[in-house]
């Protein structure tokens, strides 16, 4: 799980070269980088699941996917799923030149001040991404609202979660020409009726920021792995624990905070 790849800022934030040394590794020794449309492929039976599999995911739909995240991705031939809010996606067309983008917090800063365009993606940066296959554009709610927050009574919830969610699925696919299947939710919130509701709403896969292994025993809670701005050594670490589901459970079990 990823957020920013970006030379400014330490919270969910990888640099570029810490991104890219974590991208070689990868490609250098052999891993799979899996798309939603190979879960569906799995999911359905129609093929096993690739030895050294690995989904790199990101969250929210920051700009500096499109000026250092992408491109190192496709330099070593790696796939990846990109989760956006779709109510945040700017409309500045594709920009060219690597701009200076601030830290996270300054990121939330500008959004708050009416500035989504200085430091999101555009849909047609996005388009551009989903037609190389390098990413897989899916959903990451429309308003990233904690909705649990706002209303008292759970019908009034749901049918607002749902909507959110109908939402974001109808826009992605007015504007990217997809049906997507594959949901991240905002903050990890997981509850089963949640995951109720996303399934009436149309989505199949449901991914949580909750740590460990992921099996083909559930589709509707996949866990995803922090990796930040870690060295090659801890990225090894993460690959080999969270790839055993006895090890991930018994090291999270140790280690867990």
């Amino acid at each position: 799980m990823y957020h920013h790849v970006n030379p400014v800022g330490k919270f969910i934030n990888v640099t570029p070269e810490r991104f890219e040394a974590q991208m070689r590794y990868l490609s250098f020794h052999g891993y799979k980088s899996l798309t939603i449309g190979d879960l569906e492929r799995i999911a359905s039976g129609q093929t096993g699941i690739p030895q050294r599999s690995v989904m790199i995911t990101f969250d929210d739909g920051w700009l500096d996917n499109w000026f250092y995240a992408y491109p190192i991705m496709k330099k070593y031939g790696l796939r990846g799923v990109l989760f956006v809010v779709t109510s945040w996606i700017s409309e500045t067309g594709v920009r060219k030149d690597v701009l200076p983008l601030p830290s996270h917090r300054q990121c939330l800063e500008m959004m708050n001040r009416g500035q989504r365009n200085q430091v999101m993606l555009s849909w047609e940066e996005l388009k551009e991404m989903e037609d190389s296959g390098i990413f897989d554009i899916q959903s990451h709610t429309h308003s990233h609202i904690r909705w649990d927050k706002h209303f008292n009574d759970p019908d009034t919830y749901k049918k607002a979660l749902r909507k959110d969610l109908e939402w974001a699925r109808l826009i992605i696919k007015e504007r990217l020409g997809k049906d997507a299947s594959a949901l991240c939710w905002p903050w990890g919130i997981n509850e089963p009726w949640y995951q109720d509701v996303a399934l009436e709403a149309g989505y199949k896969f449901l991914f949580t920021t909750e740590k460990g292994c992921n099996t083909t025993d559930d589709f509707r809670s996949l866990k995803r792995i922090v990796i930040g701005n870690v060295s090659i050594f801890n990225f090894r670490k993460k690959l080999i624990v969270h790839s055993n589901k006895i090890l991930s459970r018994v090291y999270l079990r140790l280690f867990r905070k």
